[in-house]
């Protein structure tokens, strides 16, 4: 007999994705894209199921039609980007008896929205029954590209990608694709295929030698990473297509989260995009509870972390976290939550993934070791200087030299680095004479630039 947390969770899904008599079935969802240095664009995509519609009878044919108002607000300044009306209308191909056969219409919505926070607001009703409605109510955060920073885009979840006999016309096509989009971003026994789409950003890097590692996760509703693939991405000025399709008719029904994680091998950076879907496969039965319990995070040094330990190590670890690493892990509110992130950040920074060992993990522990016992003063930790940040970032220099104080000059350092961008090097100086040498001046790309930095050094003028 199956569990009947089961049978429930089963009916709830299923009760997710068919619309009510009274809501009309329309689905959304949208991607933010690069444009400009200062804007976005942003993709809305739909389906609208005309399941309980009205048909209405027109020269072309049987017909339903909605009307889709959107609005889009700026939170600050209060104004609208977008305020309009949308007419969708759906032929009929087939009417059985007096109600119309399930069919669903698919579309895409483009725009260029400037940098902001926005509240959207979308209302869609039956045009002939205006008790059939839908609401949607959300918040977009319009983040444009930083100039210099390696990103992806948002992932865009695909019913299907043409690659062949594609057509250029199409509503859906890009960068030599059809890309028909899911926005109900369910998956069924049926058509067990996710297919995904994403770009990826600013990938060429100073050095020009670095091949940059994409990661791809696939985890189920515990959190267990089910699935697991990485490649090599090598540098581009332009932007560069991600795109695949992941067999999921081996799963469970549930909730799943997509995971591209892109990281720079020598900052050891990385820029994660994240999408959640939802399947619909009750020809697998779930596993027990104990047996989705990932394996690898309950033998890990993650499962057993206190709270200040789980704070103090992504303390260390910001170096190399994006944003959205910061802000997510901010959002925490229980322990478990933290040990499965720091066990999925590090995981997703692999080298080596598949083998019992973590070789940048190990030695990133070794780095913050080395930066505690050298670096640290009796105001701060080692990993919180200047120095402790350069060493964890890129590890300890090719060649250090060391120059003490004399009647004119503070002491200060410069270290070399022989394997970045054909080499770099990076000056700190000891300005108020505590021990904590502050970053002066490097000619790494992306780091302090003072082509004057020894006048910083001069005791008197």
């Amino acid at each position: 007999m199956k569990n009947i947390f089961y049978v429930i969770s089963i009916v709830m899904l299923f009760c997710s994705i068919i619309p009510a008599q009274n809501e009309l079935g329309l689905d959304f969802d949208y991607a933010r894209f690069n444009y400009d240095s200062s804007s976005v664009y942003l993709e809305f995509y739909y389906d609208l199921n005309i399941k309980n519609m009205t048909v209405i009878q027109t020269d072309k044919g049987p017909l339903c039609e909605a009307i889709v108002h959107i609005e889009m607000k700026d939170s600050a300044s209060k104004t609208f980007i977008i305020n309009r009306d949308w007419k969708i209308q759906n032929i009929i191909e087939k009417i059985s008896g007096d109600s119309v056969v399930n069919k669903t219409m698919t579309g895409v919505l483009g725009f260029v929205v400037p940098r902001g926070k926005y509240s959207l607001k979308i209302n869609a009703r039956d045009s002939k029954n205006l008790k059939l409605t839908k609401n949607i109510a959300e918040l977009i955060n319009i983040e444009p590209v930083r100039k210099g920073i390696f990103c992806i885009s948002d992932i865009q979840l695909a019913a299907n990608i043409k690659t062949d006999d594609v057509d250029n016309k199409s509503i859906f096509y890009k960068n030599s694709l059809e890309v028909i989009p899911n926005p109900a971003m369910y998956y069924t026994q049926q058509s067990p295929a996710l297919f995904y789409y994403a770009e990826m950003y600013q990938l060429k890097l100073a050095d020009g030698n670095t091949i940059f590692s994409l990661q791809k996760l696939l985890s189920n509703s515990s959190g267990t990473i089910i699935y697991k693939n990485s490649k090599q991405v090598k540098q581009s000025a332009n932007a560069v297509v991600e795109y695949g399709v992941i067999n999921l008719s081996k799963y469970p029904s549930g909730s799943y989260l997509l995971t591209l994680s892109l990281i720079d091998p020598v900052s050891n950076k990385a820029f994660v995009s994240k999408k959640r879907f939802y399947l619909v496969n009750p020809g697998v039965a779930e596993q027990p509870r104990s047996a989705m319990v990932d394996p690898g995070f309950m033998s890990s040094e993650f499962a057993n972390y206190s709270a200040e330990e789980c704070d103090k190590l992504f303390a260390e670890s910001k170096y190399i976290s994006v944003q959205r690493e910061v802000d997510l892990y901010k959002g925490l509110d229980s322990l478990k939550a933290k040990r499965e992130f720091l066990y999925s950040f590090w995981n997703g920074r692999d080298p080596s993934p598949g083998t019992p060992r973590n070789e940048f993990f190990e030695e990133y522990q070794k780095r913050i070791e080395y930066v505690d016992e050298n670096f640290s003063t009796s105001h701060k930790q080692g990993y919180l200087t200047d120095r402790g940040r350069v060493v964890l970032m890129y590890g300890i220099p090719d060649q250090r030299d060391y120059f003490s104080s004399d009647s004119n000059m503070k002491p200060y350092e410069t270290w070399f680095y022989n394997q970045i961008e054909n080499g770099v090097y990076f000056y700190f100086g000891d300005l108020r004479g505590s021990g904590n040498y502050e970053l002066l001046h490097s000619t790494k790309h992306d780091e302090v630039r003072n082509d004057a930095w020894q006048d910083r050094l001069k005791t008197h003028d």
